[in-house]
């Protein structure tokens, strides 16, 4: 096949260029993680710096830093002021481990061990129908993750889930209204920030925060003074009663279709008959348009077993199979309010945005 050559309109690069850039994509992430891990960000919070005071400050070799702050000033990340000296730009002050939507610990952790070595292993997950993480440790990610030895793995799994939910919380508490609910119960919420984010809106409900009892360990949660309630659990065999709302936040997307199934169902059964279940996912679109759901969905090919991004009508489908119905979607810039509530026979779903 013979391409046509012609690169006088801008910004348009050769084949070759596009599918070099595509390659070391990976280069410019593990960079991100190295700066991210190295609290690069923090030390540039108050002033510009100089490669040799930037090296001193977070510890690494001044000639080895030089060059991955060179790659990352060249990409936009940071800003190079003067020859020789860095700053901070609009996106490395989502860096820095202060600011209120630092993406910090998502940052170091996509390139930790949990998911490089799952990435790793990609050609055979393809190959094979197998999840990268099992290939890699053996097990499924999460069972790895519960290993003592892994225990460092964990709380940065953790603490980066809190930083994505940094990230997308307030995007969904501004295109979504929970202040009609009275009880909402966040199903694998982790540490607590959406759920604290909706109760800041809906400043009349009580909340309950469900996860592994593991998750909980060590304290230091944030109840809003006793609104919300911590519950470990395992939501593949129960689910608190008693919520009007469920939600679910990058829960749905880690699960095959069974395993989903399970545990909407277990919801499904407790739930109020007037309840709702709001999952908070990336919607995947039906058209070849480029989407960061496309690439998040290949993450949960590498680290799942059998997760993924589901279009709208794969909710619909899930949703079904539980005693669900699909009754609207709520598009943010980052992820998507997928609204559910139990199973009628005479009423339609309906896309909202």
């Amino acid at each position: 096949m013979q391409y046509d050559d012609d690169v006088s309109q801008p910004n348009q690069l050769p084949p070759d260029a596009v599918l070099f850039q595509a390659l070391t994509g990976f280069m410019v992430s593990r960079s991100l993680s190295a700066v991210a891990e190295l609290c690069v960000a923090d030390a540039l919070r108050d002033r510009p710096l100089t490669g040799s005071e930037l090296a001193h400050a977070v510890g690494a070799n001044e000639r080895f830093l030089r060059r991955v702050m060179r790659l990352l000033v060249s990409v936009g990340i940071f800003a190079e002021p003067t020859p020789g000296t860095y700053a901070l730009t609009p996106v490395a002050e989502l860096l820095r481990s202060d600011h209120p939507n630092s993406l910090r610990d998502l940052a170091a952790m996509l390139t930790s061990e949990s998911h490089w070595r799952a990435w790793g292993e990609l050609t055979e997950a393809v190959r094979t129908g197998s999840s990268g993480s099992c290939l890699a440790f053996g097990t499924d990610a999460f069972t790895w993750f519960q290993r003592r030895e892994n225990k460092a793995q964990w709380d940065l799994f953790n603490a980066a889930m809190t930083s994505y939910s940094a990230a997308t919380s307030m995007a969904v508490v501004q295109s979504y209204d929970f202040s009609r609910f009275r009880h909402i119960i966040d199903i694998g919420g982790g540490r607590g920030f959406f759920l604290r984010t909706v109760l800041s809106k809906a400043t009349q409900a009580s909340g309950t925060l469900f996860d592994l009892p593991g998750v909980f360990e060590g304290g230091g949660i944030d109840t809003l003074g006793g609104r919300i309630a911590c519950v470990g659990g395992d939501f593949f065999t129960s689910v608190p009663e008693g919520g009007d709302c469920y939600v679910l936040k990058h829960i749905v997307h880690d699960w095959d279709d069974e395993r989903c199934h399970t545990f909407l169902g277990n919801i499904a059964r407790i739930m109020d008959p007037a309840g709702t279940v709001i999952v908070v996912d990336m919607v995947m679109p039906d058209g070849p348009e480029p989407a960061l759901a496309k690439v998040a969905d290949i993450n949960m090919l590498a680290f799942t077993e059998g997760g993924c991004e589901r279009t709208e009508r794969e909710f619909a489908a899930l949703f079904e199979s539980a005693g669900l119905q699909l009754k609207a979607i709520h598009t943010t810039p980052i992820v998507s309010v997928v609204e559910a509530v139990k199973r009628r026979e005479d009423a339609g779903g309906q896309r909202a945005r």
